[in-house]
């Protein structure tokens, strides 16, 4: 082959030497590469010159001048841009989160507060880290405030902590993240006591959970619903982590949970001392879940973990319908003489469904303080012809025959109401709206009174004394008419607010018993129609199972949202 650098340089000094002053560089060029023959590799190389030097080498020189200014500015950008990075959150924190930090590093620094708060302690190794002190005399559960009031302490804490560039355990890409992550800011309430940080118990705990989560049953929480969901979420999101489940009622607002229930399977180890069980972070060693701490628990960062990143509607719910359902699974077995009815009420309208030819379809209705999703009945509710409709159609499809069929073939199946309006059984509308198919209720064991039953049964009239002018006046029965509102639910019994009495306790677990009866009867419909804005609608789902909503036999009939565990899109 040619060597070409000899042919470079041959061509440097043939136009030095053999040009004549009229013929141009390029002539020369064209001569030489068809008139003249190829430089023999013997001669020696041609001198080096000024021309044939400098061209290479300046070439070779502008091309690493480029690189390295391209290196230094790509250097100078991420400097400029990571100091950048760490700053800006800074800069955007609020004075009361700055303020917030501040005093509560100062109170690491000097003493312990009295009542239960996060702080910033530091680690032997002087790495500023997060934790929760909650003073050993507080009794378990704490108030929901508190829960609430340590969680949002501790998102301004985390946010500081990894936002500043010197902290180790800042947010690097090298870290998980994620909802299963592990906070690298939090030091864990144990190892804070370790390290002398957090004062250490005096009573000795053996055998204590590796960890947990402890689900407390809300003192504020008046859905029974929505108690359940998340108490079913919680169960089964412990399980997924392998924690140890334990659940605490000694003030939810319904009464004790095995007033209703079987107990929960007993884990084989101990619950952790009170002060080492904390609201937040979610990756904490022992974790106390409720109503009050969902939002962390529950929020956006579980539904991303959760849905299928590439999955809509109905499918990208599966994951949490199932964590729900191992919850139901393992803790929705009712209690004594409700259980036994339970089952009998459900064999005796499957019998009814067979004879002919039917099956079971139930309706849930819910009024009260609960309002529908949809913007047009937002403040109102949904017509009962929507209902009404809906079970029709499930009717005639759970029938399996044309639309066509003749009404007389399977207008003897169940048609079962459960509803917290004991009137709306009887209205008008609805009666018209599903005519000529019959409604019965889902239940007959405990209902809801209305206005004119307690009057009946237990007439209340004023009290006047003999000879008196004065009249003492007595407080008229009040029904459930209109639905549940959570105001009637905590003034049973003349209960005060944040208080229980046992007359209350007992007006309130027989409303949650005929709750319970209403939930069984429904689940083992062969269809269902609600709308998903109901709690009851969504728990519904959960004991009809994944199948049966895939295959259309659970009906939501607000706003065309498909089944989720809160009832968002």
């Amino acid at each position: 082959m040619r060597d070409r650098r000899n042919t470079i340089l041959s061509m440097s000094s043939t136009d030095s030497t053999d040009s004549a002053a009229t013929r141009s560089s390029n002539d020369g060029w064209n001569e030489k590469k068809h008139d003249e023959l190829p430089d023999s590799p013997t001669l020696p190389l041609p001198a080096t010159t000024k021309e044939n030097w400098s061209r290479p080498r300046t070439g070779k020189a502008m091309a690493a001048k480029i690189v390295l200014a391209v290196v230094g500015v790509v250097m100078l950008w991420r400097y400029w841009c990571g100091a950048w990075m760490y700053s800006m959150p800074q800069t955007v924190q609020t004075a009361a989160q700055t303020q917030s930090q501040a005093d509560m590093e100062w109170i690491a620094a000097n003493a312990l507060p009295d009542e239960p708060t996060a702080l910033v302690v530091a680690d032997p190794v002087g790495t500023s880290k997060w934790t929760i002190s909650i003073p050993h005399n507080f009794t378990f559960p704490l108030r929901s405030q508190y829960y609430k009031d340590m969680c949002s302490q501790g998102d301004t804490m985390r946010e500081g902590l990894s936002n500043d560039p010197d902290h180790s355990g800042g947010n690097h890409w090298w870290r998980r993240h994620g909802y299963f992550a592990k906070d690298q800011t939090y030091l864990d309430v144990a190892e804070a006591e370790k390290l002398g940080a957090l004062p250490k118990s005096k009573v000795d705990f053996t055998n204590v959970c590796e960890s947990s989560m402890t689900f407390v049953l809300d003192e504020e929480e008046a859905s029974f619903g929505r108690s359940l969901l998340l108490l079913w979420m919680s169960y089964g999101l412990a399980k997924q982590e392998g924690r140890s489940f334990f659940i605490d009622d000694s003030r939810w607002a319904w009464g004790k949970f095995s007033s209703y229930f079987l107990p929960p399977p007993a884990p084989k180890c101990l619950r952790p001392p009170p002060h080492q069980i904390v609201p937040c972070p979610r990756s904490a060693r022992h974790v106390v879940v409720s109503s009050t701490t969902a939002p962390w628990t529950f929020g956006p960062s579980f539904e991303k973990e959760f849905q299928g990143r590439h999955k809509h509607g109905l499918s990208s719910d599966r994951r949490i319908f199932e964590v729900a359902r191992s919850g139901y699974e393992a803790l929705f077995k009712l209690t004594g003489e409700d259980a036994l009815y339970a089952a009998s009420r459900i064999a005796k309208l499957k019998d009814d469904a067979a004879a002919h030819h039917g099956s079971v379809v139930g309706m849930q209705i819910r009024r009260g303080d609960v309002h529908p999703f949809e913007y047009e009945y937002s403040r109102d509710y949904l017509p009962l012809e929507r209902y009404a409709s809906g079970a029709r159609s499930l009717l005639q499809s759970c029938h399996g025959k044309a639309s066509d069929l003749n009404d007389l073939e399977y207008i003897g199946s169940p048609l079962v109401l459960a509803s917290d309006d004991p009137g709306v059984i009887n209205s008008a509308e609805l009666q018209q709206a599903i005519a000529p198919f019959s409604i019965q209720r889902a239940q007959e064991r405990i209902q809801l009174a209305t206005k004119d039953t307690l009057d009946q049964s237990s007439p209340k009239k004023p009290v006047r004394a003999p000879g008196s002018a004065y009249v003492k006046h007595v407080d008229e029965n009040t029904g459930w008419e209109g639905g549940f509102f959570s105001g009637l639910f905590f003034s049973l019994g003349g209960a005060k607010a944040g208080s229980q009495n046992d007359q209350a306790v007992q007006l309130r677990q027989f409303v949650g018993r005929a709750y319970l009866l209403d939930l069984a009867v429904l689940g083992a419909s062969d269809g269902v129609v609600c709308a998903v804005s109901s709690a009851t609608c969504r728990a519904a789902a959960v004991v009809m199972g994944w199948d049966a909503v895939k295959a259309g036999k659970w009906v939501n009939i607000d706003d065309g949202r498909s089944w989720s565990w809160n009832g968002r899109r």
